[in-house]
């Protein structure tokens, strides 16, 4: 009966997995979240096998990872996750702030990018968006990979949208769901239609705004106001 209850408490939870090589690290995030009444740090992972081993046994809601570590993460992990468990969402907590490798892993649909020197409330809103399905980016990561978009005009890019371009309301709604790091699979069941037409739907708009990555995609939707990346801090009651 007992068990029972703990069950339902943790149903009622974030499950949260933690995942970098660096004890201090994790224990600092463990101190700061387990603060949180709606929050359950679960497990904790120091290289790949471990995570992938505690990824199958616990499934959870998040995983925090830092997956610049050689020897312990890497980028490679990000897409395991994404590939194998598409329902959790990736909060990445690291000090790399590489623009190339942060559009890389938002092609891979992370929720979050936060640097190691972020404060405590950063780490809350991130960690609370992402339960939410929601981006958030920290002030630096964000002027990180708006610079590229602002500097940086191939041909294709996102340097194009000056031009006028037509995008229909069930567009923008499906803009907004995939900047989010939702699935074709998954917007097409929120949407109530099928996998083909939210294929077409996502052709479209690729061609119309001439963009070749999600990563594109999501700079286009947050400077568009389409989604916000950096959201209120949520309610700890």
């Amino acid at each position: 009966m007992i068990l029972n209850n703990i069950v339902i408490c943790n149903m009622l939870k974030t499950i949260i997995l933690i995942a970098d090589a660096h004890t201090l690290t994790r224990e600092g995030i463990k101190s700061l979240l387990n603060r949180r009444k709606d929050i359950h740090i679960a497990g904790e992972a120091k290289d790949s096998n471990e995570l992938f081993n505690k990824l199958k046994k616990i499934n959870p809601d998040i995983v925090i990872i830092d997956f610049h570590i050689p020897g312990h993460f890497s980028i490679n992990d990000i897409a395991f996750i994404r590939s194998n468990f598409p329902h959790t969402r990736v909060l990445i907590i690291s000090t790399n702030q590489n623009k190339q490798d942060v559009l890389k892993v938002l092609d891979y649909g992370v929720n979050s990018y936060l640097l190691k020197e972020c404060d405590e409330e950063e780490v809350i809103n991130a960690v609370y968006a992402a339960a939410r399905n929601e981006k958030f980016f920290c002030g630096k990561v964000m002027d990180a990979i708006l610079e590229k978009a602002t500097h940086q005009c191939p041909v294709g890019s996102i340097c194009n949208h000056c031009q006028a371009v037509s995008i229909s309301e069930r567009e923008v709604e499906i803009i907004k769901l995939i900047a989010e790091g939702n699935t074709t699979k998954d917007i097409a069941q929120k949407l109530f239609l099928s996998f083909h037409t939210i294929t077409t739907h996502r052709k479209n708009i690729f061609r119309k705004l001439k963009l070749r990555s999600s990563s594109e995609l999501i700079l286009y939707a947050i400077k568009q106001g389409i989604i916000n990346a950096q959201s209120p801090i949520a309610s700890t009651n």
